[in-house]
């Protein structure tokens, strides 16, 4: 079934939307402004991983902090290191709130962006912001055991279940 709606979509809307609402919070604000114009299927992934990653260091699981050291050690992603670096210092159930809103609007766009293409239809979206895989600026290299700021105390150590 073709969908009429999709005739000339562009995808990146719904962001800019929330990016320009002065309703929206302004972490939100940000969040959706850093990934207009980013691929659609790259930028979901990027972001549920992240948000996976922020979920296990929030349940107190050892191995979200080594892939949180990971993700902010990869000099190819900028837009992963954008989303953390935006929301941190805040508290982590706020940062792990704000990024799964940000997948379900990644998600939701994604799929507009795969139905439209099945359909035939014309999708557009802006420039992708991101203009190499290389980084922009230098690359901070973490341990493992590196020390994620005071909000954490109490719930990297032992996870929500525990520690609160």
């Amino acid at each position: 079934m073709t969908h009429d709606w999709l005739h000339d979509l562009h995808i990146d809307l719904g962001l800019i939307e929330v990016r320009d609402d002065p309703d929206t919070c302004w972490e939100r604000r940000a969040l959706a402004g850093a990934s207009v114009g980013t691929d659609p299927g790259i930028a979901i992934a990027e972001a549920h991983n992240l948000a996976c990653t922020i979920d296990r260091i929030v349940a107190g699981d050892p191995d979200g902090k080594r892939e949180l050291a990971e993700i902010l050690g990869d000099a190819r992603n900028d837009y992963q290191r954008c989303l953390w670096y935006t929301l941190a210092g805040r508290h982590p159930f706020a940062i792990a709130t704000d990024v799964r809103w940000l997948t379900g609007l990644l998600r939701a766009r994604d799929a507009q962006w795969m139905d439209a293409r099945k359909a035939g239809r014309t999708v557009t979206k802006e420039p992708d912001p991101y203009m190499t895989d290389a980084a922009d600026g230098p690359v901070g290299v973490f341990g493992r055991d590196f020390v994620l700021g005071p909000q954490w105390q109490g719930i990297v150590e032992d996870g929500i279940a525990q520690g609160l």
